[in-house]
């Protein structure tokens, strides 16, 4: 078996190359760090669980759930509603009926289920709805 043999200036050029990403994946290691210590609930998920925990509990394990907000479908309002309210999962389709309301701002809740086709259940605090699917 024939051993391979490299010039130097590949081994050197090789290693300055290990070397450099070794450096730059400490530093950015090290700066994380810092950002973690400043920022340390950035999508603030620890406030949307607060918000949605009682509605939570309102609902069966793992139930797929509608999903209608104020704001839309922006995902940096609609994924942390999701996250919250993890193992359940928004659907288009709830097939029970369940849909959560996730609002910014206090409005008539009941005549907005009605104008999306929903009915009413409950206020919770925060401006976390919980709604039903109106039969037709």
């Amino acid at each position: 078996m024939e051993i391979a043999r490299y010039p130097a200036r590949t081994l050197i050029g090789v290693s300055l190359v290990a070397a450099l990403s070794l450096y730059a994946a400490l530093d950015f290691y090290g700066e994380q760090i810092e950002r973690n210590k400043a920022l340390k609930d950035s999508y603030q998920m620890g406030e949307q669980e607060k918000r949605f925990e009682a509605v939570k509990h309102e609902l069966p394990p793992g139930e797929m759930v509608g999903y209608v907000s104020d704001l839309g479908f922006t995902p940096g309002i609609f994924l942390p509603a999701q996250y919250a309210l993890a193992p359940s999962l928004f659907v288009d389709n709830p097939p029970h009926g369940w849909v959560i309301g996730n609002f910014s701002k206090p409005l008539n809740y009941a005549e907005y289920g009605k104008a999306h086709g929903l009915t009413f259940i409950k206020e919770f605090d925060g401006g976390v709805i919980l709604f039903r699917k109106t039969q037709r």
